[in-house]
């Protein structure tokens, strides 16, 4: 659900970068995005040549405009954290600055991926289609498979997980609050799984038509900046549901912290958002 998944931080980079050093991993997007993307395609060599002068580009837009606003949001979260308490409808305020961000990532995004995309020859396209099958297939096993007490039982623990980042371990009625959030849930699976193949059909059928480079570029941005507005009414609804039950799991939470769970969520808080502020461009950190 495109919503949840920046929940627990509102910034782009938390998701792919736990586990990983942020000054290292934003360092070298520069081959981890091309890295990334051979997995769906394969690049000609005018191709990632292309790509890398663009992905120079964006990278530097992107350490100059966005990382001080995210630094910044952290900062702000952790006042407000100090402050407390905190509740639901302050959190989603929080959520909505990095999706204001992403929003602004994704239009400034969409030129350079048109182009991209725009670029690539038939064989290429059954390439990318065959990726998103063969990709499908893979989430489909992890997150959709097995009887219904062991999907609930993967999400609590994939949950919790993302929570001792933040809190560090979780006493019992922590996980028991968090048992109470997975079955206050509406079912969306497999609408979610069937949500982002019919975004991917979408994709390959604007592929279709990108001779026509304004055309392509308007659906391409689209699909890229607002895809919940192709979602049925129904699964819209649910997904709102469930981005209220986890925004109130959060808050709960964090009200409820012992000192040292406080204490560690505000170290965390206030160590992402220096490094942050460590990495963000300066006129003698970009090449002229």
């Amino acid at each position: 659900m495109r919503p949840l998944r920046r929940l627990l931080l509102p910034c782009i980079a938390v998701a792919v970068l736990a586990g990983c050093g942020l000054r290292f991993t934003y360092g070298q997007l520069d081959w981890l995005i091309p890295w990334y993307l051979r997995d769906y395609v394969t690049l000609q060599p005018a191709q990632r040549s292309e790509l890398d002068r663009r992905l120079t580009g964006l990278l530097d837009w992107h350490c100059r405009a966005h990382l001080p606003d995210y630094a910044r949001l952290l900062r702000d979260l952790g006042l407000a954290v100090q402050a407390g308490p905190v509740s639901a409808a302050t959190l989603d305020a929080f959520v909505r600055r990095g999706e204001g961000l992403w929003d602004e990532l994704m239009r400034t995004l969409t030129p350079e991926a048109a182009a991209l995309f725009a670029s690539l020859d038939d064989v290429q396209r059954a390439e990318l289609a065959a990726a998103f099958e063969r990709r499908n297939a893979e989430t489909r096993e992890e997150f959709l498979e097995g009887s219904a007490a062991e999907l609930r039982e993967r999400r609590i623990e994939r949950m919790e997980k993302r929570l001792r980042r933040w809190f560090g371990p979780l006493d019992e009625p922590q996980r028991a609050r968090i048992a109470q959030w997975n079955d206050a849930l509406a079912p969306t699976g497999e609408d979610w799984l069937a949500q982002r193949i019919a975004w991917q059909q979408s994709l390959l059928g604007a592929l279709d038509a990108r001779s026509a480079p304004a055309a392509f570029e308007r659906e391409l941005e689209g699909l890229l900046r607002t895809p919940e507005q192709r979602w049925p009414a129904d699964y819209r609804a649910r997904v709102a549901h469930n981005r209220a039950q986890t925004l109130a799991l959060l808050a709960d939470l964090t009200n409820g912290a012992s000192a040292r769970q406080r204490a560690h969520l505000l170290e965390e808080l206030a160590e992402l958002a220096g490094q942050f502020e460590r990495l963000v461009c300066t006129p003698s950190s970009v090449p002229a």
